[in-house]
């Protein structure tokens, strides 16, 4: 299994949802188009960080720990500020936030 160089998840080569890059001659590997997007945008932000270092927060859809100084997608509800992964679990939030609200 593979590491995304951007959230730190660790990715399976042959899923469907992964996306790959050539950076300099090395493969790079990401969880989500997401992860692969905000790579090409600042990929030298992303090399040889340790992503364990990095303050997160777990994003309360589907429990990926979520780099808070560069989360692809946040928002806010009753004054707590939530950060996701994915749009997908953004969306999954805002349809029902009350129901992940409370898991914190």
């Amino acid at each position: 299994m593979e590491k995304d160089p951007v959230c730190g998840m660790g990715v399976e080569i042959d899923s469907p949802e992964t996306c790959s890059m050539n950076y300099h001659g090395t493969i790079y590997h990401f969880c989500s188009v997401d992860c692969f997007l905000l790579f090409t945008r600042a990929p030298k932000a992303y090399l040889n960080v340790d992503t364990t270092q990095r303050p997160s927060a777990k994003d309360v859809v589907c429990g990926m720990d979520v780099d808070m100084s560069n989360a692809p997608y946040t928002t806010g509800y009753e004054g707590t500020v939530y950060y996701f992964c994915s749009e997908a679990c953004r969306n999954e939030f805002l349809y029902a936030p009350e129901q992940f609200a409370k898991t914190l």
